[in-house]
C-alpha cells in the first residue's frame, strides 16, 4: 500500500481510483481460494498465444509490432484474445497483479506485449520519460526535470525484451554490437530513443512526446510562449513567405514553432519536409487538412545533398527542414537561392554566430569548398531567425526576433533586433526596423502583407518599445 500511496501522489488519483475496489477484490478471491502468481498467468497467456498463431507467426509479430506503438486495432486483438484466455481458464482469474494496472487483462497485455510498468506513463503523459535500466522517471508537467518513480521493471531482461519488440519491425532500427543506438516513432507521435551497451553503460530508453495538440498562434498566445497582442504580428510574417529559422536548446519548442509558422502560411501551398532517418514533424498527422499539399520525405545523410534536384521537380513553394544538423544546410543554401526560401529549425543560442556554424556544419561533409564563400553563402540563406528558451517550470518563450541582411560590396552582414524578450519583467519589446534590401524584395513580391505587416509593427514599437541600446544593429564581418 505504501507503494500505492506513493503512485498517487506523484501521478494523481484519476487513474487510480479504481485500486483500492481492485485491491479488495483480489484480497477477496485470495482468501477464497489459492492464488496463482502473475508471472504463471503471464507464462500461461504466452502458451495460449503460441498455439493460437503457431501458423501465422509473421501476422503475430507484425500485430505485435503494430499494438505496442499504438496501433487500436491491433491492441484489441490481443485485449480480446486475452479475454478468451481468462474465460476459457477461469483459474488465472484468481491471479494478483501489481497495483499500478487497472485490470487483470491489461496487466497482462502490457507485461508480456506491452511497455510493462511504461505504460502508466501512456495513461498520463507528460513531455518526456526516461527508463535507465530498470528504473523509470517520468516528466512532470509544469517543470524541466524527470522524477524516479516507485515502481520498475523486473529485470533487464523486461527491457531487452520491450526494445526487441520496439524495433522489430525494421532492420535498420535494431540495437546490437554494431549499431549502438536507434529512435522509433510511434502512432502517437512519441519518439523513442533507445541507446545499448557497448555505448552506454546500461539499456536508456528516451520517451518524447509533443504534448501541443494546437498549432495557432493564438495558442501560443494562452500558454505565454508569445504575448497576446503579437499574435497578428506573428501571422504577417509568417505570410512574408521570408527564410525563418526556429533555434534554441532542446526542448525549447522550435519545432512547434516551426509548425505554427507553417500553420499561418498559405494553406494552399504545396511543401516539401525533409528529414533524416525517421519522420518526426508529422505535417501530415497535425495538418489533415492540407496533407495533399505535404509531400513528406525521409532521407539519409548520404543523398541529402541531391535531394534539392527531386525538390525542384515537385513544383513545391518552399521547403521545411525540422532539424538542421549537417547536409540539411546545403538544402537551406540551395532552397534560398534558387526556390521560394525555406524554414527550419537547428541547435544553436547566439544569433550571430549561426552563419558561421552552419558554413562549418557544411565543411564537414563537403571539406574541399571554400570556407569563405560557404560563410557568405550561409549568410545569405537566412532572413529571420527568432530565438527560444525554456524556463524552469516549462514554459516555452520566444526570447528574440532577428532580421539578417547581407551587404555585398561590404562582405558583412547585419543582424537586426525586432522583438526581445526581457526575463525579470516578463515582457516583449518591439523595434521596428526592416532592412533595406528584405523591404525591396517584400514590395515587389507580397506588397500588401508587407504593408499590413509594417503597419501591425508600428503600433507594437509604440506599445513596447526596445531600448536604444537594445534595438543596435550588429554588424559582423565576414572572415574578419
Amino acid at each position: 500500500m505504501k507503494n500505492l500511496l506513493r503512485v498517487n501522489q506523484l501521478l494523481g488519483n484519476t487513474y487510480f481510483e479504481a485500486n483500492d475496489y481492485v485491491i479488495e477484490k483480489q484480497l477477496s478471491r485470495a482468501r477464497q481460494g489459492s492464488e496463482v502468481p502473475f508471472e504463471k498467468a503471464v507464462d500461461a497467456f504466452q502458451d495460449y498465444l503460441d498455439t493460437l498463431d503457431a501458423k501465422n507467426e509473421a501476422d503475430y509479430l507484425d500485430r505485435k509490432y503494430a499494438a505496442i506503438v499504438g496501433d487500436t486495432s491491433a491492441k484489441q486483438y490481443f485485449m480480446q484474445r486475452l479475454h478468451d484466455f481468462l474465460r476459457e481458464n477461469p483459474q488465472y482469474q484468481n491471479t494478483s497483479f501489481p497495483v499500478y494496472y487497472p485490470n487483470l487483462a491489461e496487466a497482462i497485455f502490457q507485461h508480456h506485449l506491452g511497455f510493462g510498468p511504461m505504460s502508466l506513463w501512456f495513461a498520463h503523459p507528460t513531455e518526456s520519460a526516461i527508463v535507465n535500466g530498470t528504473q523509470i522517471s517520468f516528466g512532470i508537467h509544469g517543470q524541466n526535470t524527470k522524477v524516479l518513480q516507485p515502481f520498475a521493471f523486473d529485470s533487464i531482461d523486461q527491457v531487452k525484451k520491450l526494445i526487441r519488440t520496439l524495433t522489430l519491425q525494421d532492420a535498420k532500427n535494431q540495437v546490437n554490437q554494431v549499431n549502438n543506438w536507434t529512435q522509433v516513432d510511434m502512432l502517437d507521435g512519441t519518439r523513442v530513443t533507445i541507446f545499448a551497451p557497448p555505448l552506454s553503460e546500461t539499456y536508456v530508453l528516451i520517451f518524447r512526446q509533443f504534448v501541443f495538440s494546437q498549432f495557432t498562434f493564438e495558442h501560443l498566445a494562452q500558454v505565454q510562449t508569445v504575448s497576446t497582442d503579437s499574435v497578428m504580428w506573428w501571422k504577417q510574417m509568417s505570410r512574408l513567405m521570408l527564410s525563418i529559422m526556429t533555434t534554441g536548446i532542446r526542448k525549447s519548442g522550435k519545432t512547434t514553432l516551426l509548425k505554427v509558422i507553417y500553420g499561418a502560411r498559405d494553406p494552399n501551398y504545396d511543401v516539401v519536409s525533409v528529414e533524416r532517418g525517421t519522420f518526426e514533424a508529422h505535417l501530415r498527422r497535425d495538418f489533415p487538412e492540407r496533407a495533399n499539399h505535404i509531400i513528406a520525405l525521409k532521407s539519409t545523410i548520404e543523398d541529402m545533398n541531391s535531394l534539392f534536384l527531386a525538390f525542384l521537380r515537385t513544383d513545391a513553394h518552399y521547403i521545411i527542414i525540422p532539424e538542421i544538423r549537417s547536409m540539411e544546410v546545403d538544402l537551406a543554401i540551395h532552397s534560398r537561392e534558387r526556390g521560394n526560401g525555406w524554414i527550419g529549425s537547428y541547435h544553436g543560442q547566439y544569433v550571430q554566430n549561426i552563419p558561421l556554424e552552419l558554413a562549418n556544419l557544411s565543411l564537414e561533409m563537403q571539406p574541399n569548398r571554400n570556407y569563405h564563400s560557404a560563410y557568405i553563402r550561409a549568410a545569405q540563406s537566412i532572413d529571420v531567425v527568432i530565438t527560444m528558451w525554456e524556463d524552469p517550470q516549462g514554459r516555452k518563450i520566444v526570447t528574440g526576433v532577428f532580421a539578417y541582411e547581407y551587404n555585398h560590396e561590404q562582405e558583412t552582414f547585419y543582424v537586426v533586433p525586432w522583438m526581445r524578450y526581457n526575463r525579470v519583467t516578463d515582457d516583449w519589446t518591439y523595434s521596428h526596423q526592416i532592412p533595406p534590401q528584405m523591404k525591396q524584395r517584400l514590395q515587389d513580391t507580397v506588397p500588401t502583407t508587407l504593408q499590413e505587416f509594417m503597419q501591425e509593427f508600428e503600433q507594437l514599437e509604440k506599445l513596447h518599445p526596445m531600448g536604444k541600446e537594445q534595438s543596435r544593429t550588429q554588424t559582423i564581418k565576414i572572415g574578419g
